[in-house]
């Protein structure tokens, strides 16, 4: 999948006189960075695999790194369209909660354990529920 270009609405500087940027330019920039990951998806959502050398913590950290870290992206962007996003982006975070919670799904995220890095990116994903919870923790079942 090839990202287009980013495309933002014409600068409106009533509403916004310094930058000329309004809350239309931030979803579109949201959507964006969000659509560029979907090639770094491992096939069940559960871990974005960026490019580049694996930190010390593992792949499979840095993968929950890279699904928790866009998830608060993700989750401020459904919540602040109150659900009115296009449904894949739903779905494909469904989808990764799903597979990088089910231990036999070969996406499981690493275990949590006391100052590990699966610890800082729980919070993320905590905070992105809670977000997100009219649109995807209330449907999770």
């Amino acid at each position: 999948m090839t990202v287009p270009p980013l495309s933002l609405p014409p600068a409106d500087r009533v509403r916004s006189p310094y930058t000329g940027w309004t809350r239309a330019h931030w979803e579109a920039l949201a959507d964006h960075l969000l659509d560029a990951l979907v090639p770094y998806a491992t096939p069940g959502w559960a871990r974005y695999q960026l490019p580049g050398r694996a930190s010390s913590s593992g792949v499979a950290s840095d993968g929950l790194e890279g699904f928790a870290r866009s998830f608060l992206l993700a989750s401020f962007r459904i919540a602040g369209a109150r659900g009115a996003v296009d449904p894949a982006l739903i779905e494909r975070y469904a989808a990764g909660l799903a597979a990088g919670t089910d231990p036999a799904s070969g996406e499981a995220w690493p275990p949590l354990a006391d100052r590990s890095q699966p610890m800082v990116e729980a919070a993320s994903i905590a905070i992105g529920l809670w977000e997100s919870r009219r649109w995807l923790w209330d449907l999770l079942a």
